[in-house]
C-alpha cells in the first residue's frame, strides 16, 4: 500500500517542526484519526517527545467560542419557548412542535455555519410563501393558509429571540457555536499558545471554517494538509474533487499538499451483488476467512458499513479466527431487548390514550408481547411474582380475549403489587409512571448483577445501566420543563433521549480488524477494504430535503444543496479506496416497487471510468454464491403412502367417536391439497392457535346458529304461531349478544365485533319474519307448523370400492 495519509502528516511534522512539537496544534476531522496519528508519530520519532495538541474540529471550535454546546433536546425545549413568545396565543402545543422543531433548528445551523443573513433569508421566505398563496381571483385565504403564512413570517423573529436567549446563557447549537468562534477568533487565548495550527485531511469547509482558516493563514499560523488523488482532483467532472478544487484556489500556498496518483496503482476491485443483510454478512465472512487463510494481518483490513444497521449481522458472522475487533461505531440502544420492553410498556399506555370508553383495556397482542419479553419475566422473578406465561397466553388465546380489561387482569394475574399495577393500568401522572419505570430498571440491574459470570446477562446489564443513565436524564427533563405533561410528549422525549442513545464498544483501538462507518474512515488508510451495503439511497443518501427553506433560496444565499452533500460523500468514497490495493464492495440486490436493490452510482461510475483511467485496475462484478449450497434445489414434498402413514387416516375415517369420521371439510381439503390433508388428519399437525379478534366465517355461522337455537329452544315440540314468534323478535338483541360473547368470553364487544353482532341480528330477524310469513300462509291453508328438532344427527353407511 502507498504511504498512509497520517504517516505523511507525521513525516511532515518531523521534517518541518521536529523540535517544536509542543507548540503545535493539529486539527483533524474526527477524534478517531488522532489515535492513529499518535501511533505514526511514535514510530517516526522513535523517542520520547512533547506530544502536539491533537483535537477534532468540533473541539477546536468549542475552544474558540467558549460556549457550551447543548444537547438537542434542551435546544428544542428552549426553541419552543421562543416560538411561544413570537407566535403568541395561537402557538401549538409541544407535541405538535417537536415534529417540525428539529427542522427549524437544522435551518438555523446551516444559516449560521454558512453566514447567510437570517433576516434576509426569512424575509425572502415570507415573501415567497405569500406569492405561492396569492390568488389571481382575489379569493380569501383559508384559515390553514393564513396560519401557514403567519408561521413562515414568525421564523425570523424566533431566530432572533432564540439566539439572544442562548447567548445570554453562554449556550449554543453547532451553528451558533461556529458563529461565536469567528467573532471570538481575535480575542481567544486558545490559539495564542501555539506557533502553528495544522488543519489535516479536511474536504468540504463551510463559510465560517474558511474564514477562520483564512484568518490564521494571514497570520502565517495555519498549515493546510489536504489528502487527495489526481484522479478526481484534476478532473472537473468528478464531484469528489469539487470542494478540494475550490480550497486549493483559496489557499494556493497549500498546493504542495499530499496529492498522489494512487488510482494509477494496481488494484483489484470485487463488486458483489447479494440479497438481504444476512447475505452480505455471509460475504463478509467469506472474504475475511480468505484474508486470514492468506496470512493477512487484520489490522490492515477495514470493514466499512455504509449502512450501520448491518453491524449486528456482521458481528454474528465473523470467522472464529478473528480474535481482536475494534468497532468505532456504537450499538444503537433501540435494538436491545431492554429498549423493546420499555417501548412495549409505552405502547400499552398509548393504546389506553386512544380509547374513548370509560373501561380501558390492553390489546391482546401487546399483552402477550409484554409477557413474552424475556426481561419482563426476569422483572417478575426479581420481585418474587410467579406467572406461568405459557398458561397465561393459552388462556388469552382459547378464550378469545381480544382486549384485556382491568378486571380480566385481576382474574388472569391475581392480586398485583402496586408497582406492577402502575405499569399495566392507565397512568394519569407522567412523573409517577417514570418512577415505575425506574423501579423496573433498578430491579433488573440488581437481578442481573447477581449473575455477572453469564456473558449474555452481563451484556444485558450493560444495556440496562446505559438506559438507566439516560432515563434519569429524561426524568430530569420532565421536572425541568413543563412541556412534558402528557403521554404523547413523554413518547417524544423517550424516543429522542432513549431511542437515540447507543452503547459504546470497548476494545484495543489500534489492534485487529477495524469496523467503522463511512465518516469514521476519514484520514484513515488500509491495504484491504471491505465496503458493505453500498446501495443507491444509502450512499449517497438521496435528494430528500428536510428544511423549510426551498432550494432556490438556499442557492441564492449560499446554503448547501443535495448536490454539495453528494459531493462530500463522493470524496469519502474515493478517498477510502485510493490507497487500498484489494477492495470488496457489496450491495443489496433485493428489489421492491420503490427501486431498492440498485448499487450506488458511485460504484457504477467507478466501473465505467476507472478502467479507462488505469487499465491495470481489475474490476470484477459477480453474484454471491456459497459453495455449500446445492446447485439443484428440490421444492416438491412427497409423503409415500405406506401402511404406517395411512393407518391414522383409516382409523379416523371409521371412528364412531365424537368428531370421528371424515367431515365434508376434510374431503374438500384432500381435493384441494392432499399434502395439507395429510398434515392435518394423518400427522395431526394443527395450526397455531391465535386470538380471533372478530368472528371469522365459520364462527360467524356458529354464532348465528346458536342464536336461533337459543331463541327457538322453548318452542321445541310446540306448534309455532305468530304470537310466540313475535315474542322472539323482541328477544333478538339480548339472545344474539349472549351468543356472541359466549364465543369471545367478553361482556363488552369492541371494534369489528360490534358490526358483526348487528349483522347477525338482521339475519335472525329476517329468518323469524320468514317463519311468521310461512306460519300465516299455512294457517290460511288450514295447516300448522310444529318444531320437532333443533339439531339432530343422521348417519348412513357408505361402501367405497378401492381398486
Amino acid at each position: 500500500m502507498a504511504t498512509p495519509f497520517l504517516k505523511l502528516v507525521s513525516d511532515h511534522i518531523f521534517d518541518a517542526h521536529k523540535d517544536n512539537t509542543e507548540k503545535l496544534c493539529i486539527v483533524l476531522p474526527n477524534k478517531r484519526a488522532g489515535l492513529f496519528l499518535k501511533q505514526h508519530l511514535s514510530k517516526t520519532y522513535g523517542k520520547t517527545i512533547w506530544l502536539p495538541k491533537i483535537i477534532s474540529a468540533e473541539e477546536f471550535f468549542t475552544e474558540l467560542s467558549q460556549f457550551n454546546l447543548l444537547e438537542e433536546i434542551d435546544l428544542i425545549c428552549h426553541l419552543y419557548e421562543s416560538y411561544k413568545v413570537c407566535y403568541g396565543a395561537d402557538a401549538e402545543n409541544f407535541d405538535s412542535f417537536t415534529k417540525w422543531g428539529q427542522l427549524i433548528l437544522q435551518d438555523f445551523n446551516e444559516i449560521d455555519r454558512y453566514q447567510a443573513d437570517p433576516e434576509q433569508v426569512y424575509e425572502n421566505l415570507k415573501d415567497a410563501k405569500e406569492i405561492e398563496n396569492w390568488s389571481l381571483g382575489a379569493e380569501d385565504l383559508s384559515e390553514y393558509q393564513r396560519n401557514y403564512l403567519k408561521f413562515m413570517s414568525s421564523l425570523g423573529a424566533i431566530y432572533k429571540h432564540f439566539n439572544s436567549f442562548l447567548i445570554s446563557k453562554n449556550w449554543a447549537y453547532q451553528g451558533l457555536m461556529y458563529k461565536q468562534a469567528l467573532a471570538n477568533v481575535d480575542r481567544s487565548e486558545f490559539p495564542k499558545q501555539f506557533d502553528k495550527i495544522l488543519f489535516c485531511g479536511f474536504n468540504a469547509l463551510n463559510a465560517i471554517e474558511l474564514k477562520i482558516i483564512q484568518h490564521f493563514t494571514r497570520e502565517q499560523k495555519a498549515e493546510l494538509l489536504w489528502d487527495a488523488d489526481a484522479y478526481y482532483l484534476d478532473d472537473p467532472s468528478q464531484e469528489a474533487g469539487l470542494f478540494l478544487r475550490k480550497n486549493l484556489e483559496l489557499f494556493p500556498q497549500s498546493k504542495t499538499s499530499f496529492v498522489g496518483e494512487h488510482f494509477k496503482d494496481e488494484k483489484t476491485i470485487h463488486i458483489i451483488s447479494v440479497p438481504k443483510q444476512i447475505g452480505q454478512a455471509q460475504v463478509v465472512k467469506q472474504k475475511l476467512q480468505s484474508l486470514i487463510d492468506a496470512n493477512v494481518q487484520l489490522d490492515k483490513v477495514a470493514l466499512v458499513l455504509a449502512n450501520e444497521k448491518l453491524l449486528w449481522p456482521v458481528l454474528q458472522q465473523l470467522p472464529e479466527a478473528v480474535e481482536h475487533v475494534n468497532i468505532t461505531m456504537e450499538y444503537p440502544i433501540k435494538y436491545t431487548s431492554a429498549y423493546s420492553l420499555l417501548d412495549t410498556l409505552m405502547q400499552i399506555q398509548l393504546g389506553y390514550q386512544k380509547q374513548n370508553r370509560s373501561q380501558k383495556s390492553i390489546y391482546h397482542k401487546l399483552f402477550i408481547q409484554l409477557f413474552r419479553e424475556p426481561l419482563f419475566v426476569h422483572y417478575l422473578i426479581a420481585n418474587n411474582i410467579t406467572v406461568d406465561v405459557h398458561h397465561l397466553v393459552q388462556q388469552v388465546q382459547t378464550r378469545n380475549l381480544t382486549f384485556i380489561t382491568s378486571s380480566l387482569l385481576h382474574e388472569l394475574l391475581g392480586e398485583q403489587p402496586p408497582f406492577l399495577s402502575r405499569l399495566l393500568l392507565v397512568t394519569k401522572d407522567i412523573p409517577d409512571y417514570c418512577q415505575s419505570i425506574l423501579h423496573l430498571l433498578n430491579s433488573l440491574i440488581e437481578h442481573f448483577s447477581k449473575h455477572r459470570s453469564d456473558h449474555h446477562r452481563k451484556l444485558e446489564l450493560e444495556y440496562l445501566q446505559i438506559i438507566l443513565n439516560h432515563y434519569n436524564r429524561l426524568v430530569e427533563l420532565i421536572r425541568q420543563y413543563p412541556h412534558f405533561n402528557s403521554l404523547s410528549s413523554y413518547k417524544q422525549l423517550f424516543t429522542q433521549v432513549i431511542g437515540s442513545s447507543s452503547a459504546p464498544f470497548i476494545g484495543e483501538p489500534l489492534k485487529g480488524l477495524q469496523i467503522m462507518g463511512i465518516l469514521e474512515s476519514r484520514t484513515l488508510d488500509f491495504d484491504h477494504v471491505i465496503f458493505v451495503n453500498v446501495n443507491e439511497g444509502i450512499l449517497p443518501s438521496g435528494k430528500s430535503i428536510n428544511s423549510f427553506i426551498p432550494n432556490d433560496l438556499k442557492r441564492a444565499f449560499g446554503l448547501p444543496l443535495y448536490l454539495e452533500k453528494d459531493a462530500i460523500y463522493a470524496y469519502h468514497f474515493y478517498r477510502l479506496l485510493q490507497r487500498a490495493k484489494d477492495i470488496t464492495i457489496t450491495y443489496d440486490s433485493e428489489t421492491d416497487a420503490f427501486g431498492k436493490g440498485e448499487k450506488s452510482r458511485f460504484v457504477t461510475q467507478l466501473q465505467l471510468e476507472l478502467k479507462n483511467y488505469n487499465p491495470k485496475v481489475i474490476i470484477n462484478e459477480e453474484i454471491a454464491s456459497y459453495s455449500d449450497f446445492s446447485t439443484e434445489t428440490i421444492s416438491e414434498i412427497i409423503i409415500p403412502k405406506s401402511n404406517e402413514v395411512l393407518k391414522k387416516i383409516f382409523e379416523k375415517s371409521v371412528s364412531q367417536e365424537k368428531f370421528g369420521a371424515l367431515s365434508p371439510s376434510a374431503l374438500i381439503a384432500f381435493k384441494e391439497c392432499s399434502l395439507r390433508f395429510y398434515f392435518r388428519y394423518g400427522a395431526h399437525l394443527k395450526e397455531i392457535q391465535e386470538v380471533e379478534e372478530s368472528a371469522e366465517a365459520n364462527t360467524f355461522g356458529s354464532i348465528l346458529h346458536l342464536s336461533l337455537e337459543n331463541l327457538y329452544r322453548d318452542l321445541l315440540n310446540k306448534t309455532l304461531n305468530t304470537e310466540n314468534l313475535q315474542i322472539k323478535l323482541k328477544a333478538i338483541d339480548q339472545v344474539v349478544h349472549q351468543s356472541f360473547i359466549s364465543f369471545f368470553d367478553q361482556k363488552e364487544l369492541q371494534g369489528k365485533s360490534i358490526l358483526q353482532e348487528e349483522v347477525i341480528k338482521v339475519y335472525v330477524k329476517k329468518l323469524i319474519q320468514q317463519d311468521i310469513e310461512h306460519v300465516e300462509k299455512l294457517r290460511s291453508q288450514q295447516h300448522v307448523l310444529s318444531l320437532n328438532y333443533l339439531e339432530h344427527e343422521f348417519s348412513a353407511s357408505l361402501n367405497v370400492i378401492i381398486d
